[in-house]
């Protein structure tokens, strides 16, 4: 039966119960009084219902609203959302972490239907979704960033028991794909083209020789010779710190004054210029210039694959690769160890000297050899 639970001086009538699982299930539903002679009648309203709560069904009694009967709520997608972001909210997500979680949440209404009830939804309306996001194209990485939001609110949704039982599915199989580079010849096309401004060529530069994501070099702040990424402009989340040298802190710093300098500027057309609008111009024109150099099917994000691959050329350590460029996990990182390192000599020729000495590196354990070879009799 449904108890009294007094808390901040509020009473609640508590229900508890184990689920098909065996898993320990509470609900708390707030009796709104500090009165515990009126608490004791309106948890007695609870009890009548309580059955029904425990299978998953959610009520709404007459002091939480403007009185009448006690009556069942069944809940929409739309409105189990709302209150999922509230929660959300009060973890102080960064602006783009919330976006993404609106960017899933939104296809799966879309998909679904947004008035669909939530204590309704199972494997069977993520099959839906899969197949909607299928329909229109979406690459299964798009699917799967999605899937993730959608996972996470689900949860939420079992945690507060709007839905029976917890929703479980796996993402889509995605085909790892190594990572595109940009060779020496094309890094050099790149800079001589004449398809863009210098201005923008020595951005791809400066992209190149330090490994920085789109937005981080305009998120980040100076401090002498470094660039301190912190953890909240950091995609991550985690602070690193990129070494700059007397060409990329010039450019640096002219990149930071174009768009502090053009906010607010109108742009093509009656758009006006926004500040993310204004980064991403280096991304555009990247795809321009790359388009008018013959290797169009490469991303401004291969700038940064680029820096990657040649640090792992160079250095062969996987971790310091992996701090330097902000990855969380090692395994992210270890992509850029799949290329032959005869054929990156043959791609970065400038440091192919320097992969020629991994090469030459001895792997024998010569040391040991000496321990044993005056007691094992070795030939």
């Amino acid at each position: 039966m449904a108890s009294v639970k007094k808390r901040r001086n509020q009473y609640y009538a508590r229900i508890q119960w184990r689920d098909e699982n065996q898993a320990k299930r509470e609900k708390q539903i707030p009796l709104r009084t500090d009165k515990k002679s009126e608490a004791v009648v309106r948890n007695h309203e609870v009890e009548k219902v309580e059955n029904l709560i425990k299978q998953g069904q959610n009520w709404e009694f007459p002091w939480m609203g403007e009185g009448g009967k006690k009556k069942l709520i069944r809940l929409s997608i739309e409105e189990a959302i709302e209150k999922f972001y509230a929660v959300k909210r009060l973890d102080n997500l960064r602006p783009r972490t919330f976006d993404a979680y609106k960017q899933g949440l939104n296809a799966f209404m879309e998909a679904v239907g947004s008035d669909y009830p939530i204590e309704s939804v199972g494997l069977s309306e993520i099959n839906i979704f899969k197949a909607w996001s299928k329909e229109r194209k979406h690459k299964p990485t798009t699917t799967n960033l999605c899937l993730q939001k959608i996972k996470s609110f689900l949860k939420y949704c079992y945690d507060m028991q709007y839905i029976k039982v917890e929703v479980k599915f796996d993402m889509l199989k995605v085909k790892d794909k190594p990572p595109m580079y940009l060779n020496e010849t094309n890094i050099l096309k790149l800079f001589r083209s004449d398809a863009v401004d210098i201005h923008f060529r020595k951005a791809f530069y400066f992209y190149v020789q330090t490994g920085c994501r789109l937005e981080e070099p305009f998120n980040g702040y100076i401090s002498g010779d470094w660039l301190i990424i912190d953890s909240d402009a950091s995609k991550t989340s985690l602070q690193r710190e990129v070494e700059l040298n007397e060409h990329t802190l010039p450019i640096l710093l002219e990149m930071r004054y174009r768009v502090e300098n053009s906010k607010g500027i109108s742009g093509h057309g009656s758009k006006g210029a926004t500040r993310r609008w204004l980064i991403k111009t280096y991304s555009r024109k990247f795809k321009k210039c790359a388009i008018n150099e013959g290797f169009g099917h490469h991303k401004f994000h291969n700038l940064r694959d680029t820096y990657a691959t040649r640090r792992w050329a160079i250095t062969g350590d996987i971790l310091a690769v992996s701090k330097e460029i902000g990855h969380t996990s090692v395994k992210t990182t270890e992509k850029y160890t799949g290329f032959k390192l005869r054929r990156l000599m043959a791609d970065f020729p400038s440091i192919a000297p320097k992969i020629e000495l991994r090469l030459q590196k001895s792997t024998l354990d010569s040391g040991l050899n000496s321990l044993a070879s005056n007691h094992l009799q070795l030939g």
